[in-house]
Formats: structure tokens, C-alpha cells, sequence
């Protein structure tokens, strides 16, 4: 089926849009295609514009935009796609030329940004009092990761404060005393804090009436989900010999629950026979899972049934999950333990911003959150042009799957007086099939908020892109077989669950053996890594010259078959595969950092005078490892030690020498991560 009705449609630039573009369906050249049909008729290239997630995908919607418009100085192409953008292109060029704009000597003024750069920019032109310079972004996790367990840690440390510390020494005795786990908790928590923090302080946040109507959403919805996996492999024969269990609560459950409410405590036991405390099937059932000796016979039918259902770990992890449900009846205990909660909560967000403060820096949700309380200080004001110094009229937002609730929040402020009728349009592209990625804790359940309630008050018609420009009929039509039994059937603003969107490619080239499966067990690496192996000798037995490309799940995976291509002589490269810990840098910047920590590690010393930094020969090593007297530190200044060294390796001796000690000359002055830094540079 054709899709040039829909992606014409696209190109009205008196409507709003939300597309469902899969990947190779041409997406980047369609938000090209209407972003030069905008740039056209706008009285200002600032009237538009466009935003994606990456500062790579700005760069190539700017590279294609320029790109286009360069191509008005060669002949019209003959693919028609190509037409219309080199069409439109050369309607920029005649009003950029009309009106003076000079694009190509001034890209700048395209409007082509990030997302969190709009919002970067809202807060910079209206920044806090405290904040007289921009601060930076920590773009690093293991930086936000840091941050949010200082925090944690300075709210620890105000257990004996007379306002809060009660409220944090309640909330470490409910977890067991367990700072670990507090500081991890919090970490979790700060890390999405976007999702909860507004809905924090309103007045209806802990009602128990709405916690309530909340908690039976969550289990109902999981509920659901459970039954459907459940209804597969849980056959009647299962219920028969589990009602067998002289267990009450186990004798109680005589067939598949359903998902009200009320079959909750059904599930619960389900899930007890089935698993084991840690979540994993249950191996061997005894008197205490209701089957005595003389139930050894329905005992051993359940081992066999529980057996036979090890590999479904989509159902182990389903009723696992049941464990994680919440109450759907909150007493007066778990009331004051929720408000203890949000008090300590409160406590960490604000130890957060005091650190963000120290730092000078900002994570991807405070840069987000800053927007929207900019956005919301100027409520009063009518148009967001008075935030920009220039008149937006059209928004056009790229990869809209990979939307955070803060993010969403923002872009609803930024239009929230927008009208229908007054000429602003809104273009939002994405993939919601690409949501198994998480980027940046997004949230896909905005994608179908947006196709079915709209965002502030536009109501973007939807479109669909089916048509498939990258991959072969045999591929596109592969993936829709296989796909449409992987995805949810229905989809789900609530969970986020997306169903798939089938294909249909534009090329013309069938391959029986586009797509092969070689089935193995959970377990069979190594015979998984000997297909691999054989399949790539054959394809480079056939084509020499080719290439060859194997993607695996994580490291691990790799393991057996590298190994074989070591062993059979293949020669790849892999990248990104090494973890950062076994890179020969890293090595041997843990052999620096033990080397400053102990002056006696006799390891560490010699590995820093073996490293690039150094090189001394394994022979003078040797004379220097043969000295148990003093430590190696200490020889390296003593002329006769030095002595017996290679000339070469006497001149590499005193340069690390020197170098290290006025490192640690100034122990007393700096911190460690300061004199490491020092020493490296």
C-alpha cells in the first residue's frame, strides 16, 4: 500500500501533524521537505522552528537543509522525492534573496536546535538570581549518578537536624537501617524525579482516596497483562493439581484468575507456588508448599508442569512482578510512611539543586524543570515570543518518541497559547517502535497521549508512514510476519505499550534467504558461536572482499565467538565491546592512582615504570624488584641504585621521579582526584 497520500498531507502547512515514521520510511527528508515549504512562506526564518533530541540529528537536518538549499545552483534531479525538495528549496532561496535573509552566509538563523538547547535558552535569558553564568550540562551518567548520591548523602547527614532529622531517621528504620539502599533508592528517584516532583506538591498528592484510585489502576493493568501470558501456559491441569495442595490458600485457586481487584490474593498465591523468593522457578515443592508425602504424586506432576515452563520468561517475570504490585488499601500507617517519604524527597531535590549550584551544573531534568518554571514565573505574558525575541510560528519536533515528561511539559507551555485557526502549526515525527531504547528515561505513552488527546490545544491529525526505502521485500516483509506477534496487539497510554505498524518496501528484490533462523536453547553458547562461525566462513568463502557484521546482545555474548575467530584466524574488530576496566589506559591509571596511594605497593610502581608514560626495560625492573631494602620510590633518588639502570633507562628513571615528586610534594594541598589529575597532566 502507498503512502504518498499521507506524506503529501504532510507537506499542508496550515495543519498540525503527529507521524508514525519508522525507520527507513524517509523521515528526516519528509521534516526537510515541510521545514523548506515553512521557510517560504514565513516572514523570518525565526518564525520556525525545529527540534530534535541529539546534537547529531541537528546536525544532519541542518546538513540537509543547507545541503538543499546549495543544490539550487545544479540542475533539477530526476527522482521525484528529490523534486520536490529541490522545488521548495528554490522557493527559500527566492525569498531569502527577496527579503535579505543570506542563509547560506548566515545558517544561524535556521532554527535547528536540541530540545534541552530551547530549553537551555529559555533559562539562560531568564535566569535565576544565583545563576550569573549559564551553568554546563552533565551529559556523562556516571556525573548525574554522582550528583544524586551527594544529595542523598547530604540529606543523610541531616538525621540530627531538629526540623527534618525524625522524618529521615523513620524513613532509614523502615529500610532496615540499610543506607545502601537508601542512597541507591534516592539515586532512583532523582534520576526521574520529573515524573513525580510537581505532582509532589500538590494538596491532593497523598489523599488516600487518590492513592487509592492510582494503586488499583496499576494492578489492574498488570492484572491484565498477567492473565493474557497466563492463559497460555497455564494449563487447567496446573490449577487441578495446585487446588490439590493442602495449603488453604493454594486449594482456593481452582482456575485461571481473572483481573479485577479481587483476584489479586488468587494471583499472589500463584505466584508464591510458582516461584521462589528471588523470583525464579521453583525446582522442588515440599510439606511446606502444601504437599505432604502423601500428595507425592501431585507433588512431582506440579515439579514436572514447573519444569516444563522454565523457559517463559515472560511469564516468570510477569508473575514476579506481582510481588512489586502496591496496596490498593492504604491504612494510616502507610499514609504517614508516604508523607515521610515525600518530606525526605522534598529534602533531596533540594540538596540536588544546592549541588547543581556548587557545580555550576545542570542534568538533562533540571535544565527541563528550570524551562518550565521560566515558562511559568511569565505566565501573564501572551505569546512565547516575548521569550525568544522572535515571533514562532511553527514547531517542528523530530524523534517525538523519545520525549521526557518534563520535556513534554515544556513543549505544552511553549504552545499553550497557541490557537486553532491562527496559523501556527505544530509537526511532531517519530517512531514509538523505537521506545524499547528508554532514551534519556522517555516516556512513549506521550506519543499516544498525543495521537489520541492532543497536546495544549492542538489537535494534531495523524499520519502513519508505511512505505519502507532501505530494506528488501524479503526483509520488510520478515519483519512484519515476526513482529506483529512481538509487539502488544493493543496499545496503552498507561504502560506505554505500542503495537506494530506493518511495512512495505519500495524495492522490488525478494531473497529466499533474507532472513534465516537458528533457534538454541537459553544455555547453548557454544554451539550459538559455532553457527556463527560456520555462517561467516561460508559468506566470506563466497564473497572474499565482503564485509561481515555480527551484533550480540552485550559483551558476554561475545565471549565464544571470539574465541572461534581467534582460533579459525578470522580477523574482525570489535567496537565497543571492551569494557572501559580492561583498556591498557585504564590499567595503567589504576597502577598511577595505587602507585600515589602507597608508596610501598611494589606492584603498582613497577607497572607505572613499565607504562607508555615511562618504559623502562624489563631488565631494569628487574634490578629495581631485586631491592627489598627500600621502597622503589625511594631507589629511584638513590644515585647507586640508578647506576646499575641502562643509560636509556637511568634519563626515564629521574623523569618519573621528578615528576611524581612534586606530585607528592603536595599532598597536604589537594585532593586526590586533584593530585591524580595533576600527575597525569
Amino acid at each position: 500500500m502507498n503512502d504518498q497520500a499521507q506524506r503529501d498531507e504532510a507537506l499542508d502547512i496550515t495543519q498540525s501533524y503527529i507521524v508514525q515514521a519508522p525507520a527507513g520510511s524517509g523521515k528526516t527528508e519528509l521534516l526537510t521537505q515541510r521545514y523548506l515549504k515553512l521557510l517560504s512562506t514565513c516572514s523570518d526564518p525565526e518564525n520556525v522552528i525545529a527540534m530534535t533530541f541529539t546534537n547529531k540529528a541537528v546536525d544532519e537536518l541542518t546538513e540537509r537543509v543547507l545541503s538543499s538549499l546549495k543544490s539550487t545552483n545544479r540542475s533539477r534531479p530526476r527522482e521525484s522525492h528529490k523534486q520536490i525538495t529541490y522545488d521548495l528549496a528554490l522557493e527559500v532561496m527566492g525569498r531569502s534573496n527577496d527579503r535579505g535573509w543570506q542563509l547560506l552566509q548566515n545558517p544561524k538563523r535556521l532554527k535547528i536546535s536540541t530540545i534541552d538547547g530551547l530549553s537551555s535558552l529559555i533559562t539562560s535569558r531568564y535566569p535565576l538570581r544565583s545563576q550569573l553564568v549559564p551553568p554546563r550540562i552533565m551529559a556523562q551518567k556516571w556525573e548525574r549518578d554522582r550528583a544524586y548520591k551527594q544529595a542523598a548523602i547530604q540529606t543523610l547527614l541531616m538525621i540530627d537536624d531538629a526540623q527534618h532529622g525524625k522524618s529521615i531517621s523513620t524513613l532509614l528504620l523502615y529500610l532496615d537501617n540499610n543506607v545502601e539502599k537508601f542512597y541507591r533508592l534516592i539515586m532512583q528517584m532523582l534520576s526521574k524525579r520529573d515524573q513525580w516532583l510537581t505532582r509532589l506538591y500538590r494538596g491532593d498528592a497523598l489523599d488516600p482516596d487518590v492513592l487509592k484510585v492510582s494503586a488499583e489502576k496499576i494492578v489492574v493493568q498488570h492484572l491484565i497483562r498477567l492473565e493474557k501470558i497466563a492463559k497460555q501456559h497455564l494449563s487447567s491441569q496446573f490449577f487441578a493439581l495446585m487446588s490439590s495442595s493442602a495449603k488453604h490458600e493454594y486449594g482456593q485457586v481452582q482456575s485461571l484468575p481473572g483481573h479485577e481487584i479481587s483476584d489479586l490474593t488468587r494471583w499472589q498465591s500463584v505466584q508464591s507456588l510458582c516461584l521462589t523468593k528471588g523470583g525464579l522457578w521453583r525446582k522442588s515443592l515440599n510439606k511446606n508448599n502444601g504437599f505432604p508425602v502423601e500428595l507425592k504424586t501431585q507433588k512431582n506432576e506440579l515439579i514436572d508442569l514447573l519444569h516444563s515452563l522454565s523457559e517463559r520468561e515472560s511469564l516468570r517475570e510477569a508473575l514476579h512482578q506481582v510481588t512489586q504490585l502496591p496496596d490498593v488499601d492504604f491504612s494510616k500507617a502507610q499514609t504517614h510512611t508516604l508523607a515521610i517519604i515525600a518530606q525526605v524527597l522534598k529534602l533531596c531535590v533540594a540538596q540536588l539543586s544546592l549541588h547543581f549550584e556548587h557545580e555550576q551544573a545542570h542534568d538533562f531534568i533540571e535544565v527541563a524543570l528550570l524551562a518550565n518554571q521560566a515558562l511559568d514565573d511569565r505566565s501573564s505574558i501572551s505569546d512565547i515570543a516575548l521569550f525568544l525575541d522572535y515571533k514562532v510560528q511553527h514547531l517542528l519536533i523530530d524523534e517525538f518518541q523519545d520525549t521526557s515528561t518534563s520535556q513534554f511539559n515544556a513543549i505544552e507551555k511553549l504552545i499553550k497559547n497557541w490557537q486553532v485557526g491562527d496559523g501556527k502549526t505544530l509537526f511532531l515525527v517519530g517512531d514509538p517502535m523505537q521506545s524499547i531504547y528508554r532514551f534519556r528515561e522517555s516516556q512513549v505513552g506521550l506519543f499516544l497521549q498525543v495521537k489520541a488527546q492532543g497536546i495544549a490545544s492542538i489537535k494534531p491529525t495523524s499520519l502513519v508512514l508505511s512505505t519502507n526505502f532501505r530494506s528488501s521485500q524479503s526483509i520488510v516483509e520478515g519483519n512484519n510476519k515476526f513482529f506483529q506477534y512481538i509487539f502488544p496487539t493493543n496499545e496503552d497510554i498507561y504502560q506505554g505499550a505500542i503495537s506494530y505498524s506493518p511495512s512495505n518496501s519500495a524495492s522490488d528484490v525478494v531473497n529466499n534467504q533474507a532472513i534465516v533462523f537458528h533457534p538454541f536453547a537459553y544455555d547453548q553458547f557454544q554451539l550459538e558461536a559455532e553457527t556463527v562461525l560456520n555462517i561467516v566462513k561460508s559468506s566470506l568463502t563466497d564473497n572474499p572482499t565482503s564485509e561481515v557484521a555480527v551484533l550480540v546482545r552485550n559483551r558476554s555474548h561475545l565471549r565464544e565467538i571470539a574465541q572461534l575467530f581467534k582460533q579459525h584466524n578470522i580477523h574482525f574488530e570489535s567496537l565497543k565491546t571492551t569494557p572501559l576496566k580492561d583498556h591498557l589506559l585504564t590499567r595503567d591509571l589504576f597502577s598511577l592512582a595505587r602507585a600515589l596511594m602507597h608508596l610501598g605497593d611494589k606492584l603498582a610502581w613497577l607497572s607505572v615504570l613499565r607504562s607508555p608514560w615511562c618504559g623502562l626495560l624489563l631488565e631494569d625492573l628487574l634490578v629495581l624488584s631485586k631491592n627489598d631494602e627500600s621502597i622503589i620510590y625511594e631507589q629511584l633518588a638513590d644515585a647507586d641504585v640508578l647506576n646499575k639502570l641502562s643509560k636509556d633507562g637511568q634519563k626515564r628513571a629521574q623523569h618519573v621521579y621528578h615528576c611524581l615528586q612534586d606530585v607528592l610534594d603536595n599532598q597536604g594541598r589537594f585532593n586526590f582526584v586533584e593530585l591524580l589529575t595533576y600527575a597525569i597532566d
